[in-house]
């Protein structure tokens, strides 16, 4: 009978110990992922709708407007992989959605310094031909 007693009370006290040891764990990976604020923009980066809505403008075909940013393209780390231009159409009907690799952009500060000239070394015609990018 007092074999079964440190038995029984083993088998109590060891889940106690793993119980205690998890909360612990769990405790200090909470720690590590607090949040981070931000109460300013930071230097060099700017806001998705500084992009957005602006006009990407062929470099090939004396600046002229050729489509419109219409989504950004963010991978799992955060970074722009590419930017989907609206191309063709009329108020937005028969617009064809292109996708153009982030690297393949140019970004320029606007000489009042408020947003960027947009640039793509591509004409429009180059885009209308390009594959349409579709969302999954």
């Amino acid at each position: 009978m007092k074999m079964i007693k440190p038995a029984i009370l083993g088998t109590l006290v060891a889940p106690a110990f793993i119980l205690a040891a998890g909360m612990a764990s769990a405790e200090e990976t909470t720690e590590t992922m607090e949040a981070t604020y931000l109460t300013t923009t930071p230097e060099n980066t700017f806001h998705a709708d500084a992009l957005t809505g602006n006009q990407v403008q062929s470099t090939v075909e004396d600046d002229q407007d050729i489509g419109t940013i219409t989504d950004l393209v963010i991978n799992e780390d955060g970074q722009v992989t590419a930017v989907v231009v609206g191309v063709g159409g009329f108020l937005g009907m028969g617009e064809k959605s292109v996708a153009i690799e982030w690297d393949s952009l140019e970004l320029t500060k606007e000489e009042d310094g408020e947003g960027y000239v947009i640039s793509v070394n591509a004409s429009e015609d180059a885009l209308k031909d390009a594959e349409e990018y579709t969302r999954d």
